[in-house]
């Protein structure tokens, strides 16, 4: 069992985009590398936007109800107002569409209840560690865990990087940029050098996302990066208005441009081809 979160300080990086993706592509790698016994995917929002949990349970347009109090919640999970466990708050996704096997499930967020959680973490004492509680008894149910965490490093994304096994850094090369992956890469020293947190997290790699490589100030935003950090650097992941209109239709890349090879993640299509050669990067690093 591996546990990824996907954190930057930054917002507008593609962080979600990124969390929703590899998670999709995970599931379709399970399901193709063993079709017997294919390996759940987990993937937790704990982001008050909810923009992962909107997209796994059926876009913008999609049903994620706020409205009813009665249900369990991340966020009563993380408060302790709820008398259930965890996997109560579990959901299965339709994604991705392309997989019959229906392995991928995600744990929604919710705005209010998430705002909530945060101030009541930040109040106690033990309130880094909630999350890793609170996913023990689940964490043998699953082959890979993808936790979203908010643009910020506020205590849900502290929550996020001590219950990982991992963190992968999304960052678009611009220059106020360099100052959120400082930042980001200072947060998870930080949960590494204290040993109360989480010594054993380890960076799998900082993927560059929104990329036009055809403008200079880019590409040499991108050298800058790769002769600093050397191999953490990921394939980069292109600007490209598929990813825009499979978000509109709430969708990963891989069900908005599905493969004719019934047994292949990606099909021609570039943006799924870039998202699932990041996804295996990710997954043969986190692996070893």
């Amino acid at each position: 069992m591996k546990i990824l979160t996907v954190a930057c300080q930054k917002g507008g990086v593609g962080k979600s985009t990124l969390a929703i993706n590899v998670s999709a592509a995970f599931a379709l790698m399970q399901s193709f590398q063993n079709p017997e016994d294919p390996g759940r995917i987990l993937l937790i929002d704990m982001d008050k936007q909810h923009h992962s949990s909107k997209t796994m349970s059926g876009g913008v347009f999609g049903v994620v109800d706020e409205e009813d109090n009665t249900k369990p919640t991340l966020g009563k999970c993380l408060t302790g107002k709820s008398p259930l466990p965890l996997s109560a708050v579990i959901e299965s996704s339709h994604l991705p569409l392309n997989n019959e096997d229906k392995n991928l499930d995600y744990i929604p967020s919710h705005y209010s209840g998430m705002q909530e959680a945060q101030n009541f973490l930040n109040m106690d004492t033990t309130g880094r560690f909630r999350l890793l509680d609170l996913i023990q008894p689940i964490v043998s149910d699953y082959e890979y865990i993808v936790i979203d965490t908010p643009p910020d490093l506020s205590i849900m994304t502290d929550n996020a990087l001590i219950a990982a096994t991992h963190a992968v850094v999304p960052i678009d090369l611009q220059a106020f940029s360099m100052d959120a992956l400082n930042k980001t890469l200072d947060k998870i020293e930080e949960v590494q050098s204290h040993p109360r947190f989480n010594p054993e997290l380890q960076l799998a790699g900082i993927v560059l996302t929104k990329c036009n490589l055809r403008h200079s100030e880019e590409i040499e935003w991108r050298d800058i990066l790769v002769e600093q950090y050397g191999d953490l650097i990921l394939s980069p992941i292109t600007l490209r208005g598929d990813v825009h209109t499979a978000q509109t239709q709430g969708l990963d890349i891989f069900s908005y441009k599905p493969p004719r090879d019934p047994e292949a993640v990606a099909s021609s299509n570039l943006a799924a081809q870039e998202y699932a050669q990041v996804a295996e990067e990710i997954k043969e690093r986190i692996d070893r």
